[in-house]
């Protein structure tokens, strides 16, 4: 049986009362939401840790979706700057495009951008996918520790600067940063870009695309 969604819309609301409603509905069990607004709200459903489903319609601000601990989160708009900071958990979906810092100090979960990101996609990253559906700016992947990060189109400049662990994955241009490397794709590799290509209906080329790890271990990271 279908379970319809809580419905917040209207012009005046406020970050305050759509997150409000929000865990009001959660308490009372109610597991799907939708929300319409126009007014590119920062914070919106922030610190989710039940298993909700949640669709925001319009364009939305800074931090959307951060700390989320297990909602799936679709956005059928853009977004601005460090869509699912701190992220644990979950899933998030973009259906539009990203300012800077997306996926920044994620854990675990799942990120798309359909649509183009800033600067500093995954910085401090520690886990989870990071998938970039267009291009990026500048510094993807600065001081990741582990996680993937992938990008369809073009990443920017030092890319995996100084980045401790984990993998980054371009499919078009860019330029590695201070102690990180390109490696050919090998099998697991592409076995992991096909499935995540697949789950996402992502169609692209995948003999395009570069490995981005690493050059060496630092000293006190290992």
């Amino acid at each position: 049986m279908s379970v319809e969604s809580t419905v917040i819309s209207g012009e005046d609301l406020s970050t305050r009362n759509i997150n409000k409603t929000i865990k009001n509905g959660l308490n009372e069990n109610q597991k799907k939401f939708l929300v319409e607004n126009s007014q590119e709200l920062d914070s919106i459903v922030v610190g989710l840790r039940e298993n909700a489903e949640i669709t925001l319609k319009g364009d939305f601000g800074d931090f959307i979706g951060a700390l989320n601990h297990g909602a799936n989160i679709n956005i059928q708009g853009n977004c601005g700057r460090y869509v699912g900071n701190n992220m644990t958990s979950g899933e998030i979906i973009v259906q539009g495009n990203t300012d800077d810092g997306v996926g920044f100090g994620t854990y675990n979960g799942n990120i798309v951008i359909k649509g183009n990101a800033g600067n500093s996609v995954g910085q401090l990253n520690k886990g989870g996918i990071i998938l970039i559906d267009g291009n990026i700016g500048d510094l993807a992947g600065l001081y990741m520790l582990s996680g993937d990060i992938i990008v369809t189109g073009n990443a920017g400049k030092d890319t995996g600067d100084w980045m401790i662990g984990g993998t980054i994955y371009v499919g078009g241009d860019f330029q590695t940063g201070t102690n990180a490397e390109i490696h050919p794709l090998e099998v697991d590799d592409k076995k992991k870009l096909e499935n995540v290509f697949q789950k996402y209906g992502i169609e692209t080329d995948i003999s395009a695309f570069k490995k981005i790890q690493r050059k060496d271990i630092r000293p006190f990271y290992g």
